[in-house]
C-alpha cells in the first residue's frame, strides 16, 4: 500500500507529459493548415483536462476545437461545440468574462458562416463589449463584426472593423503575420464591388502572406486567388479570371474533393463570368453542377442555394425564356425563407426570417422583371404585370427593412441606388397599368407611391427617430448624453474630413465613440419599447392626406427622373395626374449649364437652357393654379424654378410671374409640416458677423448685411417685438449655441456660408470666433442643435447645396436645419450680391409683417418681384438664387 502514493504520481506525471505532448501536437498541425489532425490532439487534451478538473485548461482547449472546425468548413459542429463552450462557462466559471466573450465570438462566428447575419451580430457585438484586452480572440471578434458588416452593406462601417482588427493583429503577430492576411482578405472584401482596383491590392497582399507561411494549396491561399479572380472579373478582366479559377477549382478538388463548397463557389464564378460573356449555355452548365452541390451539402434552404437560383434565373431571362426564369427566381425568393414554400410561381412571401436580405432584394427584383417581360413580350396577360407590380412592392417593404439594418447614413444612402431601379420600374409599370385600366386612379396612387418612397427615406428615417424619442418618455439625462456622444462624434469626423494625412488616434477615438453611440441607442430600443415603435413608424403620406394639406389653387408638382423618361406627378386637392416625357438629349447637362447661365449671366445661353426646361420641367396646368409645390429629383434640387421661363411667351416671362414657389423634399415630410403661425408678436434671432478672419478662405467682408440687420430690426420693432441681435464679434458660433434657440419664430443669419460636397461633414455656416469655438458652424453640430423657428433663413452663399444623393437629394445644411427642427428654410442656390440680398431680405420681412399671412411662399415672391422690377437687379443672378423649403 506504500506505493500507492507514487503510482498516483507516476500516473499524474504521465498525464501532464501526455497533455504537453497533444497540445503541442495540435498547434503544430494547427500552424500548418492540418485542421482535421489539430482538432483530434485537442480533443484528447481536452478529456484530459476535464477528468482532471481543470475547468479553465478545458474551455480553453474546446475554444481551440470551435476554431478548427471553422477553419475546416464545418460551422454546423462548429456551433455545437460554441454553444455547448458557452454553457459550460456559465455553469461553471461564470466570473472568466474574457473566456465567456472568446466563446461568444466564435459562436458568432460560426453563425456568421452559416449565413446567419443577424445572430451573428447579436453574439460579436455582445462579446466585444466583454473583452477586458487587447488579444486575438478579441482581434478575431472585431474582423468577424466587419465580415457582417460587409454582408450587410454597411461598407463604412465594415472598413472600420476590419481595419482595427488589422492594427491589433499586427501588433499582436506581427505585419506579415497569416491573421493580418485575414484581415487583408476581409478588407478586399469591402472593396470588391465599388472598388476592384483598391480589392485586388488587399486580396494580392493576403495571397503572398498565405503563400509563404502556408503554401500555393492551403485553403486560404486559395481563397485569396478567388478574390483576385473576382476583381478582376469586376474590372473586365474576363479571360484571365477564368483561367485563375480553373486553377484554383484543379487545386479544390485535387486536395479536398469534387463535393466541396468552394468547389461549387469557384464554379458560380465562372458561371457569372460566362454570363457576361454571352456563352449562356455553358454558364448554365456551371450553375447547374454548383446548385447540386449546395443542394446536397446544405439542402434546399440556404443563401448560397437561393442565391444560385437567382443566377440560373438571371440566364434564362438574357436567353429570353421568361416563364422558366421566373420559376427559378421564386425557387430562389423561397430558398431563403426557411419557414415558408410557395403554391406557384405568383405567390408573394412574407418578409420574416429570412437568411440573406440582400440575396431576397435581388431575387424578388429578378421575379419582378421576369413578369414585366413575361407580359410584353409573351403573354400580354395583366396578371402579371399587376404580378411584376405587387413583387415591386415587396421589393419596397424590404428596402425599408434593410435600411434598419443600416448603421451608418453613408450606407443607408448607398442603398438608394439599389432602390432607385425598384421605384422606376415600379412607377413605370403603375403608369402602364393606369392608362389601360378601369381601374386608373388605384394605380396613378401607386406609382405615385413609388415615387414618395424614393425621397429622402434617410432624412425622413432620422426626423421621425428624433420625434420618438421626444414621446417615448425618455429620461432627459439619457437624452443630454446622447447630445453629447454626437457632438464628439461631429468634432472627430470634422477633424478627419478636415486632416489631409491618416490620423490613427483620431480614426480609433472615432470608432470608440461610435460603438458608444450605437450601444446607446440600442439601449434604449431595448428599453423604451414605444421609442422603437414610433421610431419605425414611417408610413408615407397618401394623396388623400396631401390633398387635405394643400390649399386651393395649389399644384404638388413631384418629380422622378428614370434612365430614358421623366416622370412629374400633379396633386391638386381636386385629384391626382402625371405626365412622363422622353428625356431629351441634353436633359442631364441642362441644371449645370442653366445655372451657370444664371451665375455669369449668359444672356444667350440663359434663354436657351431656361426654356428647354421650362419645356421639359413644367406640365400644362389649370389656370387655377396659383402656388406650385415643388419636389424635386437628383439634380433638379439645384435649380431655381422660378427663373425658369415660359416658351410660348413672345416677352420673356419667368415663371416666378405666374406662381408663388415653395420647395420641400418630400410630400411625407410636407405634410407633416406645421401651418404658419402668422404670430402678431413674432420673435427673431438676427445674426450677421460682417468681417471674417479665415486666413485660408479670403472671405470678403459683408457690410451690406448690417444694413440688412439694422432694417429688419426695425421693422420687427415696428410690430412691437423686440429681436435679438447679434453682430460683428457678438456674432460668434458660443454666443449663438448659448442662446435658447426655440424660444425664436425666426433664425436670421446675414453671413457666409460654404458647402462641400464631396465631405459633407465639414459644410458650415460662418460666424465669428471666440470662446474656444473657431466660428465654423458645421453640418454635424447643426444637426444637434434644438431649433424650433417657423422659418430660418440663410442669407448667404450657396447654402442650398449639397452632395447629390440618389434617393435622397441634397444632402447639405438646408438638410440638417430640417433635422434640427426648423419648420420652413430659406436658403441660396449660388454666390449671391451683398446690397441686392439686404433689399430682397428687407422687402420679404416687410411682407410677412405688414400683410395678412399667406405663406413665406407669397412673401418671397414679393420680395424677388420687387428685384425683377427694379433696375438694377432684374436679372434672375439676383434673386432666383433664393429658395423656399416649406410652406
Amino acid at each position: 500500500m506504500k506505493l500507492l502514493p507514487h503510482i498516483v504520481l507516476i500516473f499524474i506525471s504521465f498525464q501532464i507529459v501526455a497533455q504537453q505532448q497533444y497540445l503541442d501536437e495540435a498547434i503544430a498541425k494547427e500552424s500548418v493548415g492540418d485542421f482535421e489532425k489539430s482538432y483530434k490532439s485537442y480533443k484528447q487534451a481536452a478529456d484530459i483536462f476535464y477528468a482532471n478538473h481543470q475547468f479553465k485548461e478545458y474551455a480553453e482547449t474546446h475554444l481551440k476545437m470551435v476554431d478548427n472546425q471553422i477553419h475546416l468548413g464545418n460551422p454546423f459542429h462548429a456551433r455545437s461545440l460554441a454553444e455547448n463552450t458557452l454553457t459550460f462557462l456559465d455553469n461553471e466559471l461564470p466570473e472568466n468574462q474574457e473566456l465567456i466573450a472568446e466563446a461568444k465570438s466564435l459562436l458568432g462566428l460560426s453563425q456568421l458562416n452559416l449565413a446567419k447575419n443577424d445572430e451573428a451580430l447579436e453574439q460579436l457585438l455582445e462579446a466585444e463589449g466583454m473583452f477586458t484586452s487587447d488579444n486575438a480572440a478579441k482581434a478575431t471578434c472585431l474582423d468577424a463584426i466587419g465580415q457582417v458588416y460587409t454582408n450587410n452593406e454597411n461598407y463604412q462601417l465594415a472598413s472600420q472593423y476590419l481595419e482595427q482588427g488589422l492594427r491589433m493583429r499586427r501588433t499582436l503577430f506581427g505585419a506579415q503575420s497569416i491573421e493580418v492576411g485575414n484581415s487583408y482578405n476581409n478588407l478586399g472584401r469591402v472593396y470588391a464591388i465599388n472598388d476592384p482596383l483598391q480589392a485586388t491590392i488587399y486580396f494580392n497582399r493576403a495571397r503572398d502572406i498565405y503563400e509563404k507561411e502556408l503554401g500555393s494549396s492551403d485553403r486560404r491561399t486559395l481563397r485569396a486567388k478567388i478574390n483576385i479572380a473576382f476583381a478582376n472579373r469586376e474590372q473586365g478582366n474576363y479571360e484571365k479570371a477564368i483561367g485563375q479559377l480553373n486553377e484554383v477549382k484543379s487545386i479544390y478538388e485535387q486536395e479536398f474533393g469534387k463535393e466541396n463548397t468552394n468547389v461549387a463557389f469557384v464554379i458560380s464564378i465562372i458561371g457569372r463570368i460566362l454570363k457576361d460573356q454571352e456563352k449562356y449555355e455553358s454558364a448554365l452548365l456551371n450553375q447547374q453542377e454548383a446548385l447540386q452541390i449546395y443542394l446536397d451539402l446544405y439542402g434546399e434552404k440556404h443563401q448560397e442555394v437561393a442565391n444560385t437560383y437567382y443566377l440560373i434565373g438571371e440566364i434564362y431571362r438574357s436567353k429570353e425564356e421568361y416563364k422558366t426564369s421566373l420559376s427559378f427566381y421564386q425557387k430562389a425568393v423561397y430558398a431563403n425563407l426557411p419557414d415558408q414554400s410557395p403554391v406557384d410561381d405568383y405567390d408573394l412571401p412574407e418578409l420574416t426570417n429570412y437568411l440573406n436580405g440582400d440575396v431576397l432584394l435581388t431575387s424578388l427584383t429578378g421575379k419582378a422583371l421576369a413578369l414585366e417581360y413575361l407580359h410584353y413580350q409573351k403573354t400580354i396577360n395583366v396578371k402579371d404585370l399587376v404580378g411584376a407590380v405587387d413583387t415591386y412592392i415587396k421589393c419596397d417593404e424590404l428596402i425599408t427593412n434593410i435600411r434598419r439594418k443600416r448603421l451608418n447614413e453613408q450606407d443607408k444612402l448607398r442603398l438608394g441606388n439599389a432602390a432607385k431601379e425598384v421605384y422606376e420600374n415600379g412607377i413605370q409599370l403603375s403608369l402602364n397599368l393606369s392608362d389601360g385600366s378601369f381601374n386608373k386612379k388605384k394605380y396613378l396612387k401607386r406609382a405615385f407611391e413609388f415615387c414618395e418612397r424614393s425621397k429622402s427615406s434617410v432624412l425622413l428615417e432620422a426626423i421621425t427617430e428624433s420625434k420618438a424619442k421626444e414621446f417615448a418618455g425618455i429620461p432627459g439625462e439619457l437624452l443630454v448624453l446622447e447630445d453629447s456622444l454626437k457632438d464628439e462624434i461631429s468634432y472627430i469626423e470634422q477633424e478627419l474630413a478636415a486632416s489631409e494625412e491618416d490620423n490613427q488616434e483620431l480614426e480609433d477615438l472615432l470608432f470608440s465613440y461610435q460603438n458608444s453611440y450605437r450601444s446607446f441607442i440600442e439601449k434604449l430600443e431595448s428599453e423604451y419599447p414605444e421609442y422603437y415603435q414610433l421610431k419605425y413608424d414611417q408610413e408615407i403620406a397618401s394623396v388623400e392626406s396631401i390633398q387635405q394639406k394643400l390649399s386651393p389653387g395649389t399644384a404638388m408638382l413631384s418629380y422622378f427622373i428614370g434612365e430614358d423618361e421623366l416622370y412629374v406627378f400633379i396633386i391638386t386637392e381636386k385629384g391626382i395626374d402625371a405626365e412622363r416625357k422622353p428625356k431629351s438629349e441634353q436633359f442631364d447637362r441642362l441644371p449645370k449649364g442653366f445655372r451657370n447661365a444664371i451665375k455669369y449671366k449668359i444672356d444667350q445661353s440663359f434663354e436657351k437652357s431656361s426654356k428647354a426646361l421650362y419645356d421639359q420641367l413644367i406640365p400644362k396646368l389649370s389656370s387655377k393654379i396659383s402656388q406650385l409645390v415643388i419636389l424635386p429629383d437628383g439634380a433638379l434640387g439645384t435649380i431655381p424654378f422660378e427663373s425658369l421661363v415660359n416658351p410660348d411667351e413672345d416677352k420673356t416671362r419667368y415663371l416666378l410671374q405666374d406662381y408663388h414657389i415653395s420647395y420641400d423634399y418630400s410630400a411625407t415630410l410636407f405634410t407633416q409640416r406645421k401651418a404658419n403661425s402668422g404670430s402678431t408678436n413674432p420673435q427673431i434671432l438676427l445674426v450677421a458677423p460682417i468681417d471674417f478672419q479665415y486666413d485660408d478662405l479670403k472671405m470678403s467682408s459683408l457690410p451690406g448685411s448690417e444694413k440688412e440687420i439694422e432694417e429688419i430690426e426695425l421693422l420687427f420693432k415696428g410690430s412691437n417685438c423686440i429681436p435679438k441681435v447679434q453682430i460683428g464679434v457678438n456674432a460668434s458660433e458660443s454666443n449663438f449655441k448659448q442662446e435658447q434657440l426655440n424660444n425664436y419664430q425666426f433664425v436670421h443669419f446675414a453671413t457666409h456660408g460654404l458647402v462641400n460636397e464631396s465631405e459633407p461633414a465639414l459644410s458650415r455656416i460662418f460666424l465669428s470666433a471666440g470662446n474656444d469655438q473657431d466660428g465654423s458652424l458645421y453640418t454635424g453640430e447643426i444637426y444637434n442643435l434644438d431649433i424650433a423657428a417657423d422659418l430660418v433663413t440663410l442669407s448667404a452663399c450657396e447654402t442650398g447645396l449639397g452632395k447629390v444623393a440618389k434617393g435622397e437629394g441634397i444632402v447639405g445644411l438646408s438638410r440638417a436645419l430640417q433635422y434640427a427642427g426648423a419648420n420652413n428654410i430659406i436658403v441660396s442656390l449660388w454666390q449671391v450680391a451683398d446690397e441686392s440680398t439686404a433689399q430682397m431680405m428687407i422687402e420679404f420681412y416687410k411682407y410677412n409683417l405688414h400683410n395678412d399671412h399667406h405663406g413665406y411662399n407669397t412673401a418671397l415672391q414679393q420680395a424677388k418681384l420687387s428685384l425683377l422690377n427694379s433696375e438694377n437687379y432684374s436679372k434672375p443672378y439676383y434673386w432666383a438664387p433664393f429658395i423656399l423649403v416649406g410652406m
